[in-house]
């Protein structure tokens, strides 16, 4: 049998797939990563050891093409803080890490998954940094894997991955481990500095919800142990204890009757409120029944008003024609469901009509503003109350929490007590820092929109207060000083009053006073706007507060401020939200704030955030020149997934540093972003009636954005480009840009001059930093844009973006090398040249930052006719100018070249959206095809 046929027979034997997480977490083998990447929506946690390291890592698999990362590495017998005393106790040192991988390529055919992957990627210590490209191609039963890595990943690496169909979950794995283990950080004194560069071997385990995995490596036995969970899988627990929706048949009242005898809206409210149901508010008139009314339980506001209009129906007239719904997400009216077609409506919950013909007689839109007293839902809610209510209904209550005790006075308050853990690592004085607690709340609605809220916390076991490091922070300490606010056992966490407002349609307001948190205290206010669609929304917080003394009750510090901070939700395809938030944080440091999250289907959020502030916070590993920026990930998880019954429950986890003051927010007293974003989602998910019926009855619509897939449409784009370039007068063109970047070179001495005389003034440090920063965010922005498919015309402008960048960032790098100008800090003068040289010093022609910055931008300026968006481009010209690390005419050049580029890679994408003259480009088992219909 030649060799052909027999890779030709194992790749048709039974295929068997198998994505296992390495010992830093990443998908991968053993210690090596490969492309394979775990199901959507997989987050795995772990525990790896291979001495000298252990790790504590978390996985998630953002999207099928991105997994992200973070490992807390212990190094045995390496001290940490060895100049410090009181860090004696400490003991070994260790890490924080995040990882990162991309899928460039996935597999077809014969051809490879292709991956890019960083480990250790973003600043602080970077002592596991490394990067690398890897393929892997699965041959029936085997998995291939073969890659490149530089830093720690030193070289070539690879492996197999053995995965027979007889013993399904059981794989066999082997590997080439390239880490350069002798640069490791303490290796000489942990071990590491013996480990080559060498073979491995090991056997995996995998279940649904957890695997393990034993392995032998460098002369020591180790394991690699994880639970995960599917994310896009919307519940983990079956409810079993989940109330069913209202069945009862009653006899329903005439038209006259109902309005004659009030027993029969008292009927139905208590109906209502049984079902967990608040604030009820009845109405009828002219055939037309309506509700105003919350869930205090249910997750789902289409279940919750699907359970609602189901008991509607039970309890309605004989004469109605329509149901009007207007559900309240806390106390702020937010949708109205109207339903027109009765006999319809009561098929469907019998089972016998379908969604899809239920939704075109469904009309759902933002609620207006209540006109209804507060006398008259006072007076609504004592008739529904004439009756006792079910113990059931007086002892439950919606508090996040897994293990609580509490009750409900419907027309009174609710009280709560339940216990809590707060966990803090890698602080100097001590590796692993915790707090156990419990607290006591109690909320009261004073009237409709007023609410008062109180809580006490009360210390059991702590040890954050036996932090004896001192804060070194410059700034205000905001959050600093943490270990005296947990010296007292018993104190008063919140004290507050808020005051809701919904002035028009898509418009909220809240006005707060009281104690905020445990740190701070004042007034303040938010102000929220939603557009009709639901894909973005805006807000505004002001709050003047101030510092509380660290004894938790009335007493106040001497520091107080004003926070202002401006908030922007952008909602894309996939459950993404990128929100940008800008503004005066709590240590009067002014900046932005950029956060990035994903919404599963099981409702589980995962993010991250970076702040970029003039706080100039030079903790280490801060320093006067070079600042840290506050940053974080996090997870927010629905509890209802992880129940027998439906709750509104949300737990909360953040990996973030906890001495900091750079970046930091006041706890919000109740922020409308947060409170109304989930119900938005829900009603502008498909037809805003998904889970209505209390069953799962998707149907298809059609889905905006084109089903883009790589390589196909990026070949496409090259050829459009292509053709752009031909139509294009180059001549006239690159006389342009020979005579403005010569004519801007008048011009270098004098730029340099005012930004070496200006170059320590904190706002020319701050406006470098800034016009720094908008390369990659543009590029970053645009990969997100690119694939956001509900947007077609935005998403091709990512994709544009995306390609100029590319093309940018090449190009811009091989003529710094070609060109080989002196930079203006070398004080060689702006003629002095040395092309062909590998030292950066000689690399200043052109502005690499300025080149990508212009090639991304271009193609949004050119798509949506936005000239204005230059004007933002140009910024980075003058931060690189005033960062004296390039002359004027550096930049200048660079906005020409990058000018070029994205209008290029913009007109190859209307090409190729035109299909104009573009061949059609499929990759295949073994085959590339081009399909080219020429005119």
């Amino acid at each position: 049998m030649g060799p052909f046929l027999f890779l030709l027979l194992l790749f048709l034997a039974g295929r068997v797939l198998a994505q296992e997480p390495s010992v830093s977490g990443q998908t991968g083998l053993i210690s090596m990563p490969d492309a394979r990447f775990a199901p959507e929506g997989t987050w795995r946690s772990g525990f790896s050891f291979l001495r000298p390291y252990e790790a504590l890592w978390s996985n998630v698999t953002v999207f099928p093409w991105l997994e992200g990362s973070f490992r807390f590495t212990r190094i045995y017998d390496v001290q940490a803080f060895p100049d410090r005393p009181d860090a004696a106790d400490y003991g070994d040192y260790r890490d924080k890490s995040f990882d990162a991988k991309v899928l460039l390529l996935p597999e077809r055919g014969l051809w490879p998954a292709i991956a890019l992957g960083a480990q250790d990627a973003f600043e602080g210590t970077s002592i596991f940094r490394a990067a690398y490209g890897v393929m892997s191609k699965r041959l029936g039963e085997l998995d291939l894997t073969l890659g490149y890595g530089v830093d720690r990943l030193d070289g070539a690496f690879g492996g197999l991955r053995w995965s027979p169909s007889a013993l399904p979950g059981w794989s066999l794995v082997a590997e080439y481990d390239a880490y350069d283990y002798k640069q490791d950080f303490g290796s000489d004194l942990s071990g590491a500095a013996a480990y080559k560069k060498e073979g491995a071997i090991g056997v995996e385990y995998r279940s649904d919800f957890w695997g393990a995995k034993a392995f032998a490596s460098h002369g020591e036995v180790g394991f690699n142990v994880y639970v995960q969970l599917p994310l896009e899988q919307r519940e983990f627990v079956p409810k079993v204890e989940e109330p069913p929706p209202y069945t009862r048949i009653n006899p329903r009242p005439t038209e006259a009757q109902w309005a004659d005898d009030p027993e029969h809206r008292a009927r139905l409210a208590r109906a209502l409120v049984e079902q967990d149901f608040r604030g009820v508010s009845l109405g009828y008139e002219n055939s037309r029944l309506e509700a105003v009314l919350t869930n205090v339980r249910i997750s789902s506001m289409p279940r919750a008003v699907g359970r609602a209009a189901r008991t509607m129906l039970s309890f309605a007239p004989l004469e109605v024609r329509e149901i009007r719904i207007t559900y309240v997400q806390g106390s702020l009216p937010l949708a109205t469901y109207t339903f027109i077609n009765m006999p319809l409506l009561q098929r469907y919950f019998n089972g016998m009509a379908s969604r899809e013909q239920l939704a075109p007689y469904v009309a759902i839109e933002y609620a207006k503003p209540l006109e209804a007293s507060e006398e008259a839902d006072k007076k609504e809610a004592l008739i529904a109350f004439e009756e006792p209510l079910p113990v059931s209904i007086l002892t439950q209550h919606p508090g996040a929490d897994i293990i609580a005790v509490g009750g409900e006075n419907v027309l009174g308050g609710r009280l709560r007590v339940r216990p809590g853990l707060s966990i803090y690592f890698n602080d100097p004085s001590g590796v692993f820092k915790y707090e156990l607690y419990a607290l006591a709340a109690y909320d009261r609605a004073l009237t409709r929109q007023l609410f008062f809220q109180a809580e006490s916390k009360l210390q059991l076991i702590e040890n954050v207060s036996d932090v004896t490091q001192p804060s070194n922070s410059t700034l205000p300490h905001v959050r600093t000083d943490i270990a005296e606010y947990k010296e007292t056992d018993f104190k008063l966490t919140r004290l507050l009053v808020n005051r809701f407002y919904h002035p028009q349609e898509r418009v909220y307001v809240r006005l707060s006073a009281g104690i905020y948190e445990e740190m701070f205290g004042g007034v303040g206010g938010q102000a929220l706007y939603l557009p009709r669609d639901g894909s973005w929304s805006a807000d505004l917080a002001v709050d003047w507060v101030r510092q509380r003394d660290f004894e938790g009750w009335f007493g106040f510090q001497d520091y107080r401020t004003v926070t202002s901070i401006a908030s922007l939700h952008y909602r894309m395809a996939q459950g993404t939200t990128l929100s940008l938030r800008a503004g005066r944080f709590l240590a009067k440091d002014e900046g932005v704030r950029g956060e990035i999250k994903r919404r599963f289907a099981s409702g589980f959020e995962v993010g991250a955030w970076y702040t970029i502030t003039n706080g100039n916070d030079i903790t280490s590993p801060g320093s006067p020149s070079d600042p840290y920026y506050d940053k974080g990930v996090f997870v927010i998880m629905p509890l209802e997934t992880m129940r027998t019954r439906d709750t509104q429950s949300v737990a909360g986890i953040a990996l973030a540093p906890w001495t900091r003051d750079v970046g930091q927010m006041v706890v919000s007293p109740g922020d409308l972003a947060r409170i109304v974003e989930r119900p938005v989602i829900q009603m502008h998910t498909r037809d805003g009636l998904v889970r209505f019926g209390d069953r799962d009855d998707d149907y298809h619509l059609p889905m905006l954005g084109a089903d883009r897939q790589w390589p196909d449409f990026l070949a496409a784009d090259l050829f459009g480009t292509a053709r752009s370039a031909s139509e294009i007068d180059w001549f006239k063109s690159t006389l342009a840009a020979v005579g403005g970047t010569l004519g801007s070179a008048t011009l270098d001495d004098r730029a340099f001059e005012y930004a070496d005389e200006h170059r320590n003034k904190s706002w020319m440090k701050n406006f470098v930093d800034f016009g720094d920063a908008l390369p990659f965010a543009a590029v970053g922005v645009s990969a997100l844009f690119a694939f956001d498919e509900s947007r077609p015309r935005l998403s091709d402008a990512g994709v544009a973006a995306l390609e100029a960048g590319g093309l940018a960032l090449i190009a811009s790098t091989g003529l710094k090398y070609a060109v080989g100008r002196a930079r203006p800090p070398t004080g060689m003068g702006k003629s002095e040249f040395e092309p062909f040289t590998s030292e950066d010093a000689f690399h200043s022609f052109p502005s690499r930052h300025t080149t990508v910055t212009w090639a991304a931008i271009t193609p949004y300026a050119k798509e949506f006719d936005m000239p204005w968006l230059y004007g933002v481009a140009a910024l980075t010209n003058l931060s690189r100018t005033g960062s004296r690390e390039h002359w004027l005419s550096d930049t200048v050049a660079g906005s020409f070249l990058g000018y070029a580029l994205g209008h290029l890679a913009w007109e190859g994408r209307r090409e190729a959206r035109r299909g104009k003259n573009v061949p059609a480009v499929a990759v295949g088992p073994g085959s590339v095809t081009f399909a080219w219909d020429l005119e």
